[in-house]
């Protein structure tokens, strides 16, 4: 077994090697390093802060068509149909609201113009071949979904180099395939521990929030307001299906919570204090 660790997308990412069948000492670590390459690229194409990223130029660009990374279109259709398919519960074009509340940096081309939107809706957001533009005067905030979405990217590259189980944890997104189980913990936003079990073949996401509505712990509500303090878990098939329906859990009320998330591919995980 290989396991590594580096600073990236604003977390720690932990990757792991935990079957690599009949691979070479070399092969395992250029798969490792491959791995973490791709959980890169995805961080320097969707920031919001950098301002070379696709993610930036789409944003300052408004109304014109901007060419983008087939990855960064990838995750945008994604993003873009789960903002419709959840009634904005997951919205992605909160990019405004989020600066304004100074959990993100106010990027420079901001003061270009002064009609920006805090919310905006999922058909901002146009997409054509290997280009997008945006309708309105609206900024597209990824994080929500993003750091899911490298963790999946570098478990296919994984895959693809014949690894035959892994896990990767990128600052509590986690995704696990093939024979490895690992144990999971999660700590509420009460700093309570809660032991949850044991997983395998499947995404695991949290978002935690507290009253003070500080970063990193804000999640935006659908009329743009901080959600009350709690800790939400969403186990998925896929780390970016995981780590968006976390915040999709925040803006549900409980009794309607679990049925919505299974529509949409999650399952909701209820912290027991007991």
């Amino acid at each position: 077994m290989l396991k590594r660790m580096r600073p990236l997308l604003g977390t720690f990412v932990e990757i792991q090697l935990v079957d690599t069948g009949a691979l070479a000492e070399n092969q395992c670590q250029n798969a490792l390093s491959g791995a973490f390459s791709a959980i890169e690229q995805i961080h320097n194409l969707l920031s919001f802060h950098q301002h070379s990223s696709d993610l930036s130029r789409l944003n300052s660009a408004q109304n014109q068509w901007v060419p983008l990374h087939p990855l960064s279109i990838q995750c945008l259709k994604l993003a873009r149909a789960l903002t419709r398919i959840s009634k904005g519960t997951f919205n992605c074009t909160l990019g405004k609201a989020i600066v304004d509340k100074g959990a993100l940096p106010a990027p420079d081309y901001i003061n270009t113009r002064s009609d920006w939107l805090s919310i905006g809706n999922w058909d901002d957001i146009e997409i054509q071949a290997q280009q997008a533009r945006l309708r309105r005067p609206v900024l597209i905030a990824l994080d929500g979904i993003a750091k899911g979405f490298a963790v999946d990217i570098a478990i296919k590259y994984l895959q693809h180099q014949g690894v035959a189980s892994a896990w990767i944890n990128a600052g509590g997104d986690i995704r696990v395939y093939g024979s490895a189980i690992i144990p999971i913990s999660i700590k509420d936003h009460l700093g309570q521990l809660h032991t949850m079990g044991g997983l395998q073949n499947a995404a695991l996401a949290t978002s935690t929030t507290h009253a003070s509505a500080q970063y990193p712990g804000l999640v935006l509500g659908k009329k743009a307001e901080p959600v009350a303090a709690g800790t939400w878990s969403v186990i998925a098939n896929r780390a970016w299906r995981a780590d968006a329906l976390t915040k999709v859990a925040v803006n549900l009320a409980e009794h309607e919570r679990s049925d919505c998330l299974r529509k949409l591919g999650g399952n909701w995980i209820a912290l027991d204090s007991h």
